[in-house]
């Protein structure tokens, strides 16, 4: 991994990795969202895979679901349809927005294969009634991949797995505070490839390839010798999913950094683990109840929170909105959070994308001239 990102190439290693976990008798399922409990997935010897769509042009979607709705939507049932998902074992669908909604639906009538859950949890999480009732479908969704896949998850195999994702998710973290503290040390495109590695990967490889990662870090910190460099313009990112890792590409072209983010495929991901003493379904289930919030929940002041902490604490110069297009939850949300922003003097700067940037060269620009505005501020 590095420069260069390719995508496709990503995810051809994606289904060469779940291939290989199947040939030692494993299953793997697909999923969209961070709310899934991947550990009970991980308990039943399955793989768990964050489907993360496709810059491919739409071909067979479009014919079962509006084109307004979420390319990360329609390029999932894209592949779906076209059989480029035929690898997996089954599909669990997070009952997030209308869109995600409707997509179980169409799945259900057009895919009707393997297993297929909709996880329907509640939009108001901090509510007694709303914790009862996800406490209750986690349950259920556990007997449901029980019942499916013909394996009785015990307590030890939760309790292994948790394990088995607390220390990736250490590990992310541990990257992430490595690379606010260490400024160059390891490039933002870099980072996020380790992200995107852990959201699709078997955590046991994901987490070998963070020690590394880090490990080589650190010597390069011991080695390396004081010598002045031109300040770094940091940049936060914001917004949902993240795959067009040429964005942090430009950015590091013209003197910036990423070095935080409130991403869905970012520090949403990792940021909390589970505790690993007592119940370990009522572990999951709080941890996943009191996780850094998606705008899809409510209350999300947390999350705002977070972000204007992030900016703080890492003296941060200017944040760069990554808006998916027709994302309704981080589209209503943006403005707000804009707002306050910019009330705090940070200057924002705002990116459409559709898993992709369109126009390389404007996109390139567009940086280029928000970099030196931000420089020009300071």
């Amino acid at each position: 991994m590095g420069k260069g990102f390719d995508f496709r190439e990503f995810k051809a290693k994606q289904e060469k990795l779940a291939l290989e976990w199947k040939s030692n008798g494993g299953k793997v399922v697909g999923h969209y969202c961070n709310y899934v409990p991947e550990e009970i997935l991980h308990a039943a010897g399955i793989l768990s895979i964050r489907l993360l769509g496709t810059t491919d042009n739409i071909t067979h979607a479009d014919a079962h679901i509006q084109s307004f709705v979420c390319k990360l939507i329609r390029a999932g049932l894209d592949m779906g349809l076209k059989g480029e998902l035929d690898y997996m074992d089954g599909m669990v669908i997070p009952n997030t927005c209308d869109g995600m909604r409707l997509l179980f639906e169409i799945w259900k009538k057009n895919m009707d294969k393997g297993f297929l859950r909709l996880l329907d949890l509640p939009i108001l999480i901090r509510q007694g009634l709303s914790q009862d009732r996800m406490r209750n479908d986690f349950g259920l969704f556990k007997r449901q991949v029980e019942e499916y896949f013909g394996k009785l998850i015990l307590e030890e195999e939760l309790s292994n797995s948790i394990r088995v994702y607390n220390e990736n998710r250490t590990l992310l973290k541990e990257l992430y505070n490595l690379r606010r503290k260490e400024e160059g040390i390891i490039s933002s495109v870099e980072a996020y490839e380790a992200v995107l590695a852990s959201l699709t990967w078997p955590k046991e490889l994901s987490s070998e390839l963070l020690k590394s990662m880090i490990a080589e870090a650190n010597k390069k910190i011991a080695e390396r010798k004081e010598v002045k460099s031109k300040p770094k313009v940091r940049f936060h990112v914001s917004g949902s999913v993240l795959t067009d890792l040429r964005i942090l590409e430009i950015v590091e072209e013209f003197g910036g950094v990423v070095i935080s983010d409130d991403l869905c495929t970012g520090t949403r991901y990792y940021w909390d683990n589970v505790e690993e003493t007592g119940d370990p379904m009522k572990a999951i289930t709080n941890r996943y109840i009191e996780k850094l919030p998606c705008p899809c929940k409510s209350p999300n002041d947390e999350r705002h929170d977070f972000i204007f902490d992030s900016i703080r604490q890492g003296d941060v110069h200017g944040v760069i909105f990554v808006m998916e297009k027709y994302c309704d939850p981080h589209l209503f949300d943006y403005p707000l959070l804009r707002k306050q922003i910019m009330d705090m003097n940070i200057p924002t700067l705002g990116i459409e994308s559709e898993l992709g940037v369109s126009g390389q060269e404007q996109l390139r620009t567009r940086i280029q001239t928000f970099i030196n505005v931000v420089q020009g501020g300071q």
